[in-house]
């Protein structure tokens, strides 16, 4: 990672709770509406999680030819999205909803339309409402496969909420989504 990130001195790593899967089980979307996981999301990205080693997870994308930028490659915005989404559902440990504050990005390679990317991310640690996450995607499958070398790498900072936080636009909620934080509605 080229990045200035620096991680704060006093971090504490949350305990695993006994909700989470235990490694190599698939975690729970956390709302069904949501681009990035959401069953309900026909137009979304269908990413998949599963619950890995101290407090990591691993998920996966299929680089499907809608999410082209340059030719032949994925956008960076869908890659952000991605990041995102993987870095949120590691906060999953934390027994609550999250919301992103701080997300960067470094692109190392491009990554070719038709790849499957795995994304490895963890929760360095927490300090009161803030959870500090960093990630790696790799290329498992298809065009320029390389599981060793990661294409992108991520850091991230995410804030703990209450379900209320949500509350403001819960009349803008598309559907009836579900979700197990209780951030469906309110």
């Amino acid at each position: 990672m080229s990045s200035t990130w620096t991680l704060p001195d006093d971090l504490v790593l949350p305990e695993l709770p006994d909700f989470f899967p235990a490694p190599g089980e698939p975690l729970p979307q956390h709302w069904s509406k949501c681009f990035g996981c959401g069953d309900d999301q026909p137009a979304g990205m269908a990413m998949t999680f599963l619950a890995g080693e101290n407090l990591s997870v691993t998920g996966r994308l299929e680089v499907a030819k809608r999410y082209q930028g340059g030719p032949g490659v994925i956008h960076g915005g869908i890659l952000s999205t991605a990041f995102d989404e993987v870095q949120g559902m590691a906060c999953m440990v934390l027994g609550g909803p999250v919301v992103t504050a701080h997300l960067e990005i470094d692109f190392a390679r491009p990554i070719p339309l038709g790849s499957v990317l795995e994304f490895r991310a963890r929760i360095e640690g927490t300090v009161r409402r803030k959870a500090y996450t960093t990630s790696e995607a790799f290329i498992v499958e298809g065009p320029g496969v390389d599981p060793k070398t990661p294409v992108a790498t991520s850091r991230g900072l995410f804030l703990t909420v209450n379900p209320e936080h949500f509350a403001p636009t819960a009349a803008f909620v598309d559907g009836e989504p579900t979700s197990p934080f209780g951030t469906s509605a309110v």
